[in-house]
């Protein structure tokens, strides 16, 4: 599996453009509060999802003030893809050997939740996923679990396939373009 780095300040600024700002804790506890009331279930502890920001750089998102729509993402490392679809990987609280560290070698993506508590955080998030898949990461595999009917629905609509094996109701979509300095 190939990887390559990310420029976490380009991801930054263009998730600006979508309303979206990585986190504070307190805006993240009122995001996974919001989250979990959507969903219905728990999510990771706000400290890990801190702990999993602070080492990748760029998991926690939040739009909205107060906060009204919380994104995860975690880059995961080669082993860390390979713990996603063999069903070892522990979303709530990731070996940290599974994830990037700030944008350096990623192999993929893990989509942990997007969820919105308005119409216009949930325009914000799906056009956000869209826009920043293409602009960003499409030269990576993405990963999530469909978790919700909505969600499974969403992640259809944004080209998102059932995985078999690796863990349950797993989805991926594949890399559209070449890793940056491959050959198309």
């Amino acid at each position: 599996m190939a990887t390559a780095n990310v420029d976490i300040s380009a991801v930054v600024a263009r998730a600006r453009d979508f309303g979206f700002r990585l986190g504070t804790y307190e805006e993240l506890k009122a995001g996974v509060a919001l989250a979990e009331e959507l969903m219905n279930s728990k999510l990771a502890s706000v400290d890990a999802i801190a702990r999993m920001n602070d080492h990748t750089g760029m998991t926690a998102w939040v739009t909205g003030d107060p906060v009204e729509g919380i994104f995860l993402t975690l880059p995961l490392t080669v082993a860390g893809e390979e713990a996603v679809r063999n069903g070892t990987y522990s979303p709530a609280d990731p070996d940290l050997a599974h994830l990037a560290k700030q944008g350096r070698d990623v192999a993929a993506f893990y989509v942990g939740v997007y969820a919105g508590k308005t119409y216009e955080a949930r325009k914000s998030i799906m056009t956000a996923s869209a826009v920043m898949r293409v602009d960003q990461f499409g030269a990576f595999r993405s990963y999530a679990r469909g978790a919700t009917a909505d969600g499974r629905r969403s992640m259809e609509s944004l080209g998102f396939q059932r995985f078999e094996g690796g863990l349950p109701d797993l989805y991926v979509q594949q890399a559209f373009k070449p890793m940056p300095g491959e050959v198309a």
